[in-house]
């Protein structure tokens, strides 16, 4: 059996919540773009830094809204859980992750949304293979305003589908939920 995710046992432990809590919501007041420095010097403009860059932008929303979504449960279910004599790993399984999935997709959606916007990011600032933001670059430096809108465009059509799959997954997974 799998044991419950570190983001859930963060709204599940009060200790944990007193030692990682104050870091992440520290960490949650730090511009994103402060970190392309360090992330460049750690991992270089390639790749890999704009990975790391990507996974730090999506990483804080999806952790929060788990924490507070598994944290903001009513006590009522755990009442229920031990009245039925449900384990740790059936309460986390059967009632908790389902009751948190609201807060967990704005989560999702919110972290998706952040990163997308560091991907752009990361081919802005940490220019090394052409992509979209490199052909932004591109534009705005030549002046070429077609290819400017077409940047443009191509990034809100990709965008739009992003939240779309987002929001048909999320859909068919609650209604799952109420089966």
């Amino acid at each position: 059996m799998r044991r419950p995710d570190a983001r859930l046992w963060l709204g599940f432990s009060s200790t944990a919540e007193r030692i990682a809590g104050p870091c992440l919501l520290a960490f949650r007041q730090i511009a994103l773009f402060a970190c392309v420095p360090l992330l460049s010097a750690w991992f270089g403009g390639a790749d890999a830094g704009k990975i790391a860059f990507i996974a730090i932008a999506g990483f804080q929303p999806v952790v929060i809204n788990t924490w507070q979504g598994v944290k903001g449960l009513p006590p009522a279910y755990r009442e229920l859980a031990e009245v039925l004599i449900f384990s740790r790993i059936d309460y986390v399984r059967l009632i908790a992750l389902p009751a948190a999935l609201p807060a967990i997709f704005t989560g999702l959606h919110a972290g998706l949304i952040h990163a997308w916007l560091a991907t752009l990011g990361s081919e802005l600032f940490l220019n090394v293979t052409p992509g979209i933001g490199g052909r932004l670059n591109e534009g705005s430096q030549l002046f070429e305003m077609d290819l400017l809108f077409l940047g443009i465009i191509i990034l809100a059509v990709i965008g739009l589908f992003y939240n779309s799959s987002a929001v048909w997954l999320e859909t068919w997974l609650l209604r799952r939920r109420t089966r």
